[in-house]
């Protein structure tokens, strides 16, 4: 089934997010700026030099006609009528299209040659001929949480975000519990303080993230990727932490009583403490007292 909705009347930001002309990480900058400016996003967007005015203006001006039209023109149409590619752009594919002595798509070169990336291609094929990618991925939930933390929410709980890229965005505080995160990409994000208790984040991607004080007791973490992440006084009790990727992770008092870290790759030096209890279960060849684990009697460290 198709992820991607049709609706026209989807914000201008969500909308250049899916269609891969702007990133998660300068929406998130842009929506911010907002609340404090008042401006438009794409007077945002193109004050940073991030996208182009004519696009901005294609999107905001023509993109909701184009979409009820039943009568399209070619692809190559709409891509520079939103200042996507240029006559000279355009007039050599054209060239090497004709060069190349066989049915090549016109777009699919466009792709190689760099000048438009295949997510803003798919984008175009799905919402104006109805093509689909079937891994395509809905922005819609993910634009709509950080449009609300701008404007000061923070609670999220149970929300369902799985596969969702929100790479380097900064939810410091927030209330996440008993979400579905998996599979969700949050390297380089920041969460600090935040509570994700019961969440589910298996095969996420947490690879320099920073997590420092943040709640995750009783989640599920399997195969998930902490590289290098910053995950002081995190909490992990109860949680199942199947072979997580903790290589280069800070865990300076984080807590690990009752989990499950079976297969987990863990840092082999630590110049700090880390906690564990009777209950907390690691691979037979681990012995945690022998790393400089402390070990938690009675719930007091």
């Amino acid at each position: 089934m198709n992820n991607q909705s049709h609706n026209p009347s989807k914000p201008l930001g969500q909308a250049l997010i899916e269609a891969g002309l702007i990133s998660i990480n300068q929406i998130e900058i842009a929506l911010k700026e907002q609340e404090e400016t008042g401006l438009r996003i794409g007077e945002i967007l193109v004050a940073h030099g991030w996208i182009k005015q004519a696009t901005v203006d294609f999107f905001a001006e023509q993109w909701r006609s184009l979409l009820a039209k039943t009568d399209k023109k070619p692809l190559v149409y709409y891509f520079q009528q939103a200042d996507l590619l240029n006559s000279e752009q355009i007039s050599a594919i054209i060239r090497l299209q004709k060069r190349k002595g066989q049915k090549v798509r016109f777009h699919r070169l466009a792709v190689e040659q760099g000048y438009l990336n295949q997510k803003t291609v798919d984008f175009f094929l799905a919402h104006l001929f109805n093509i689909h990618d079937p891994k395509s991925i809905s922005i819609a939930k993910p634009y709509e949480i950080l449009k609300k933390y701008a404007q000061g929410v923070k609670d999220f709980s149970g929300i369902d975000i799985r596969k969702a890229p929100m790479m380097g965005v900064s939810l410091r505080g927030v209330v996440l519990d008993g979400s579905n995160l998996s599979q969700i990409d949050l390297s380089k994000a920041n969460l600090t303080q935040s509570s994700l208790i019961r969440v589910n984040l298996n095969l996420a991607d947490l690879n320099q993230a920073i997590l420092t004080e943040v709640n995750l007791s009783n989640s599920f973490l399997t195969q998930v990727n902490l590289h290098e992440a910053h995950l002081e006084k995190a909490n992990f009790s109860a949680a199942i932490l199947h072979g997580v990727n903790f290589h280069l992770s800070h865990l300076a008092q984080a807590n690990f009583s009752g989990a499950d870290l079976t297969k987990a790759k863990l840092p082999l030096d630590y110049a700090y403490d880390v906690y564990y209890d009777k209950y907390t279960i690691f691979d037979y060849d681990f012995d945690p007292e022998e790393r400089g684990w402390k070990k938690i009697i009675n719930n007091n460290k």
